[in-house]
């Protein structure tokens, strides 16, 4: 009897984490709602905030490589020395 009510106990301990992740949802109910597509003002400031964001990348600079070992390796030399 004693390993029986241990069992259930352990049991209770196990799914209380999984009853915290939405302690005031109905059953079923935990996962998130979808959101509603966007209305057309919110359309196109949308828009506007992808194109300012787009604009904003081209004006990043690409990064130039960096070789720390550059100048220790030796220059490759002319392969036409026949």
């Amino acid at each position: 009897m004693r390993i029986v009510v241990m069992t259930v106990m352990a049991v209770a301990w196990l799914t209380m984490p999984a009853q915290a992740q939405a302690p005031n949802a109905p059953p079923g109910m935990s996962l998130p709602k979808m959101e509603k597509p966007p209305k057309e003002e919110e359309h196109h400031t949308v828009k506007a905030d992808e194109k300012a964001y787009k604009s904003a990348l081209d004006g990043i600079q690409p990064k130039q490589s960096f070789d720390p070992w550059g100048n220790v390796r030796e220059k490759p030399k002319a392969s036409n020395s026949r």
